[in-house]
């Protein structure tokens, strides 16, 4: 472990390096429209990560990497997130959506304390509620097509 680094400027490098996968991952033959919103976010992400890269310049505070929370919760939820991108086009959004959110859910919450079946239940159908919004939102108002996949 890594003791006393300068975790702005690590930031930053690293938010810097995602933002340019994401920009030379962009396809060149969206339409204007299409590719408004990845451009923006991606600029925006490398705006962020260039104000952090100066801040480990100018104002460098040196604290413990990885000092605070647990790394296997972290790794953890990397982990939920990797299976959820993968699984989308097998399963679709809506359904694998709501699987890996409520898992996660369950492991983190496991952490702090004891839940029992009338509480998972009641978390499963706001996570079904919230990815219904979001789905909706997208298909219906925005016209924007999410992986349908084998189920959903």
């Amino acid at each position: 472990m890594i003791k006393k680094a300068n975790t702005d400027l690590i930031a930053g490098i690293v938010g810097l390096a995602v933002t340019a996968a994401f920009w030379l991952t962009l396809d060149p033959e969206m339409t204007r429209l299409s590719i408004m919103f990845p451009r923006a976010m991606t600029m925006i992400m490398g705006c962020i990560s260039v104000v952090l890269v100066i801040k480990g310049f100018w104002k460098a505070e040196r604290q413990d990497l990885f000092a605070e929370g647990s790394n296997l919760r972290v790794a953890v939820t990397a982990l939920h997130f990797f299976v959820w991108g993968l699984a989308i086009p097998y399963l679709g959004f809506f359904v694998t959506s709501v699987c890996v959110m409520s898992s996660l859910i369950f492991y983190l919450a496991k952490a702090r304390r004891r839940y029992s079946a009338k509480v998972m239940a009641g978390w499963v159908l706001v996570v079904i509620f919230v990815v219904g919004f979001f789905y909706t939102i997208f298909t219906k108002l925005l016209h924007v097509p999410l992986p349908s996949g084998y189920l959903m």
